[in-house]
């Protein structure tokens, strides 16, 4: 029969617990190994643990925050043993043009929402959003392990804008106002940072790229009243279970009314494609939205 880790017991006699047929085969290095996915938790309320199981391994990932021109940063994303609970709080993905990701909580276990481009920077792992005409890209949030945030790029009204720097959450990419120059891509990190816009009255156009880790952030999106437009790739993720790679959402391409930028992966799905200039939705587990779109809800996996 098999045992369960209770309080004060060590990690290490897990393996010696579980035959080797239960054990979670994933290309993550942060799930446990040994323990079992027992739950895994899609929204906020109550949760049911055994009573003899003190001590659980959670993953929580926060909510994407929504795309507006730019694209939203994913949700941040945190591991690790905490007591076990009755009750959790899981961050929806941000709405378009509207809110930054919602934060996920289970125990002492906290992972930030992604940015909502002119909403500030990217909270507790979260990545932060693209630059758009009047607003900076903005820095991810340093995650609950003190990983360190990745700054934003910057706009240039002249020239080449900056891409966002790496980090726990990524920074966003800058806004590019020059023909034939894209958008900055968001950083890569953890958590992907949103890409920026690019917008001109002529020419070829294409949006930032949002940036890849775990989870991916959205793609900015091209604007222009005459020339080509490209919106700009989600970030791709990784399923976290499993170890395969996720794909951001391609942005759309054409004339007219097209440009919009793609969702980013979340940490359990793919990121959306844009249509026409409405951009991808973020995929489930925190990906960025895309330009005008929701980001990925986020979730929480549960292990003993």
């Amino acid at each position: 029969m098999n045992k369960h880790l209770k309080q004060g017991e060590v990690s290490s006699q897990v393996s010696s617990w579980f035959p080797s047929s239960n054990f979670v085969t994933t290309g993550s290095t942060i799930t446990p190994y040994g323990l079992q996915l027992r739950q895994t938790l899609l929204s906020t309320g109550t949760v049911r643990i055994p009573n003899d199981i003190n001590w659980v391994y959670a993953i929580a990932v926060g909510g994407g925050g929504g795309g507006s021109a730019a694209g939203g940063g994913a949700g941040g994303i945190a591991w690790g043993w905490t007591i076990a609970t009755s009750s959790c709080i899981v961050g929806a993905g941000g709405a378009s043009g509207v809110s930054a990701g919602g934060y996920t909580r289970y125990g002492n276990v906290i992972a930030g929402g992604g940015a909502l481009p002119s909403t500030g920077t990217g909270i507790l792992g979260g990545g932060g959003a693209g630059g758009q005409s009047g607003i900076n890209p903005q820095a991810g949030g340093t995650n609950y392990w003190g990983i360190a945030a990745g700054i934003g790029g910057f706009n240039n009204a002249s020239g080449t804008p900056g891409n966002g720097n790496v980090g726990g959450g990524g920074g966003g990419g800058g806004y590019s106002f020059t023909p034939g120059i894209p958008g900055g891509n968001g950083g890569n990190g953890i958590s992907g940072g949103g890409g920026g816009i690019a917008q001109t009255n002529i020419g070829i156009e294409t949006g930032g790229n949002g940036g890849s880790g775990l989870a991916g952030g959205g793609g900015g999106r091209a604007i222009t009243s005459t020339g080509f437009r490209t919106g700009g790739n989600g970030g791709s993720g990784i399923n976290i279970l499993t170890g395969a790679p996720l794909r951001g959402g391609n942005g759309s391409v054409g004339t007219n009314a097209n440009g919009g930028g793609g969702g980013g992966a979340g940490i359990a799905g793919n990121g959306n494609a844009a249509s026409g200039t409405n951009g991808g939705v973020g995929g489930l587990g925190g990906g960025g939205g895309g330009s005008g779109a929701n980001g990925g809800a986020g979730l929480i996996y549960l292990f003993y």
